[in-house]
This record gives structure tokens, C-alpha cells and sequence, in this order.
């Protein structure tokens, strides 16, 4: 602890200088470095981006433990980095192929929540939208919000929609960056706040995943911005868009409603559940039908989840029928959110919002790591070890891309999902033991 002292102090001194340097050098080359792994590892994709990744990590938990730079500096050095990522194509995965071919063919006319890309009906388009082949079967699963956004890609081409959906990326994540630090500082947690401006799982999936999921960290991050400014009503707005273009933010209105004022709570209610409503409305009032396909997408795909294989192994064990195991499922769930509920009404509103949003994820048969991109604010705003863990470890699975990119053969490893399980329960323990101390 005392040497930890010393060296703070050091670097809060002009000396610093070299070291932040040094820190920001670093940064840049290994986020730069995604550029160069398809050429340098053409075989270990994979486990060069975890490389990468693991590094980055590093480097950020470095600088939060001695505050090697001044939040200011992170600001900056965060949007520097996206902006480095902007021009890299997709790497880590085709999913904004899928984002793209939903925006044409709802340009097109046809309703994207029935119509697969197999469909004779949009060969045509097809042809000039290429989509990977895993989805071909498959009508889309995302919410009206999110197609919209994708419909306005798509209206730039297939040559330079990818890039106009980057850019939209880009801009989301930066402006997730300022709203968190005004939110941080109105917290008075500035201190935290590289672990979202240097978060190699908020740049890399932003930068060489393009994954959608982006925006859940700006509408948690806006939607707590307001609140913490009173804004309600623009709050509840928040939360309600933020969901209809990934269901997942919508949960953090739970614990909310316990931890306001019960006028507020009503406020909050009535404007998000009034915007996700009339956004629905809206679609099926057009003639589309928005329910999308997440049952059929939780029954075939399996990976990546630390706990869920656990859970199917009970239900084998036991016996237990689908009804039964669903049963099963919702008791956990309503245990998860219950907890969240009633620390929220104790006023620990950032632990209740991070069970909220981890409950689901957590009994998900399904646990790709940018579906953690929502617990980056909330580790921000309350650092804990098993937050840390499960972020750090997530990318881990990523192991599956060196066959995949090299061979076209997906085959998932289960240490991954293992390793990561262990060092929740681990982390669990360890937060817990802090608590009670």
C-alpha cells in the first residue's frame, strides 16, 4: 500500500509525463494492432484478439489503481482510439452483414420479422446484400429501433452502408464517453472513469465487432445521466428507445422505480413504458409483426454462458420436464430481480441496477461478450471484482474464431464458459467478504 502511495504521487508530478506517455503509446499501438492480426496470426485470430485484449485490460486497471491519467486525459485518449477503429472493417464477427440485409429488406418493403433470407421472395436482394450463410434460414430478431437504425445504413448502399453504421457506432460510443464522465463527476467518481474510456470491450466490439449492442451502453449511460440531473421524463424516454433497439436496457427501470420518489417512479414508468408502447404500435399499425425470433435463437444456439449448462445438467438430474425447467428458470429470475428491487429501495441503486441487468445474461443458455457491453457504465460507476472478472474473462470464448476465420469451422470450447464460471464464483465470494467486513 505505502509503495502504491509513492508511486501515485510520482506520477501526479511532472515526472508523470514519461509514464503517461508511455501509457498512451501503448494504447494506440495495441489498439492499432487489430489491423494487423489477420496478416500476423492468419490462424490464431482468436487468440491474438484475446492477446490484445487481455493486454488492454492491463493497461487500463494500471491506470485506474495509480490514476497514471487525469480523466481529462482519458476522455481524450478514449475518443483518439475510436477514431482509430472507425476504418477497420469488421473482424471479429458478420453480424453487421445481418444489421445491413434487415435495413434492405425493410427498405424493400417486406416485413424483416417473417421474412428469412432464404426467401425466394427477396432473391434480388440478396444478390446485392450478401448475408452470412448461418442466418440464412432465419427472419430477424431485432427491435424496431434497431432496424430502423439499420434501415438508414442501408439506404448508403452496399458499398458504403458498412461504413455510415460505423460512423453511427463511433459517434454513439463517444458520446456514451461524455455523458459518463459528466455523470461520473456529478458522482463524484471521476476517478473511475477509465474503466469506460479505455474499456478494450466497449473499443473492440465497437471497432472490430460493429455490434449493436453499443447503444445499450449510451442509453443506460443517458438514462442515469438524466435521472441524476432530474431529468425523469427525458429518463423514462431514454429507457424506452434504448429498448427498442436491444431489450436488455429496459431492465435497469426496475430497481429505478424502487429507488425513486414514488411521483418520480410514476413519471419515469409512464414515459418509458409510453415509448416503447407507441414505437410497437406503430410497427404493427404499419403492418409489420415485431416479436421477432429470440425463442427460436435461445433453443438452437448454446455458448459462452458460464452457468446455464449447470442448469441443464440439473434439469437431467432431476428430471425435470421443459415446463418444469422453465418454471425453474422464472424462480431464479424473480429471485434475481426481487434482490435487485430491494437493494434499490436501500438506496444502493448501482448494485441493484448491475444484478438487473446480470440476471438474465446469467441464466441465458447464451453469453456472447458483447452482451456484456451493458455492465460497462455500471462498473464504472461501482467497481467490484466480480464486474471486473466476468468483463476481463468474457473474451476468452473468442478462442472459437481461429478455427472459424481460418477454417470456417465453429467449434466452441467449454473452458472458457468453465474458467469464466469459476472466477464469478470466486469474485462473488471475494465482494461479499468485502461487504461484510
Amino acid at each position: 500500500m505505502e509503495t502504491s502511495s509513492i508511486l501515485r504521487n510520482q506520477l501526479i508530478n511532472s515526472g508523470a509525463r514519461p509514464i503517461q506517455n508511455a501509457i498512451i503509446v501503448s494504447a494506440l499501438i495495441l489498439t492499432g494492432a487489430l489491423y494487423w492480426l489477420p496478416s500476423l496470426f492468419p490462424n490464431h485470430i482468436g487468440s491474438g484478439y484475446i492477446g490484445l485484449y487481455l493486454a488492454l485490460s492491463a493497461l487500463m486497471f494500471f491506470v485506474w489503481h495509480y490514476q497514471s491519467l487525469t480523466p481529462r486525459q482519458c476522455l481524450y485518449l478514449g475518443i483518439a482510439l475510436c477514431l482509430i477503429l472507425l476504418p477497420l472493417g469488421a473482424l471479429t464477427s458478420n453480424d453487421a452483414e445481418r444489421y445491413l440485409w434487415d435495413g434492405a429488406v425493410f427498405l424493400g418493403g417486406f416485413d424483416p420479422y417473417i421474412t428469412a433470407p432464404d426467401n425466394p421472395a427477396v432473391a434480388h436482394i440478396r444478390d446485392i446484400w450478401p448475408t452470412p450463410p448461418e442466418h440464412a434460414a432465419y427472419p430477424t430478431l431485432y427491435p424496431p429501433g434497431a432496424l430502423s437504425i439499420f434501415a438508414i445504413c442501408a439506404l448508403a448502399g452496399p458499398i458504403y452502408g458498412f461504413w455510415l453504421w460505423k460512423v453511427i457506432l463511433t459517434g454513439a460510443v463517444i458520446a456514451s464517453l461524455y455523458l459518463s464522465y459528466d455523470l461520473l463527476k456529478h458522482e463524484n467518481k471521476l476517478r473511475h472513469f477509465c474503466l469506460i474510456a479505455l474499456s478494450p470491450l466497449l473499443l473492440f466490439e465497437m471497432g472490430a465487432g460493429a455490434h449493436l449492442d453499443v447503444f445499450c451502453v449510451l442509453g443506460i449511460t443517458g438514462a442515469l445521466w438524466c435521472v441524476k440531473r432530474d431529468k425523469i421524463l427525458l429518463g423514462g424516454i431514454v429507457i424506452g428507445l434504448a429498448a427498442t433497439v436491444k431489450f436488455l436496457p429496459a431492465v435497469i427501470a426496475g430497481p429505478l422505480l424502487f429507488y425513486l420518489k414514488p411521483k418520480d417512479a410514476v413519471k419515469l414508468l409512464i414515459s418509458s413504458s409510453l415509448t416503447w408502447g407507441l414505437v410497437y404500435v406503430a410497427m404493427f399499425g404499419l403492418g409489420y409483426k415485431p416479436l421477432g425470433l429470440l425463442p427460436t435463437f435461445f433453443e438452437k444456439w448454446r455458448g459462452g454462458a458460464p452457468f446455464y449448462p449447470v442448469l441443464e445438467i440439473i434439469q437431467i438430474k432431476a428430471g425435470l420436464s421443459s415446463t418444469q425447467f422453465l418454471i425453474l428458470l422464472s424462480g431464479l429470475a424473480v429471485t434475481g430481480f426481487s434482490l435487485s428491487a430491494w437493494l434499490a429501495k436501500k438506496g444502493h441503486i448501482y448494485v441493484a441496477i448491475a444484478i438487473a441487468l446480470v440476471t438474465p445474461l446469467a441464466l441465458s443458455p447464451v453469453l456472447f461478450p458483447w452482451y456484456l457491453l451493458s455492465m460497462v457504465p455500471v462498473l464504472a460507476l461501482r467497481p467490484n471484482i466480480t464486474l471486473i472478472a466476468t468483463i476481463t474473462l468474457a473474451p476468452l470464448s473468442y478462442v472459437v474464431l481461429n478455427k472459424w476465420l481460418a477454417q470456417n469451422i465453429w467449434e466452441p470450447a467449454t473452458w472458457p464458459s468453465v474458467v469464466l464460471s469459476l472466477a464469478i464464483l470466486v469474485s462473488i465470494a471475494i465482494d461479499l467478504g468485502k461487504t461484510r467486513a
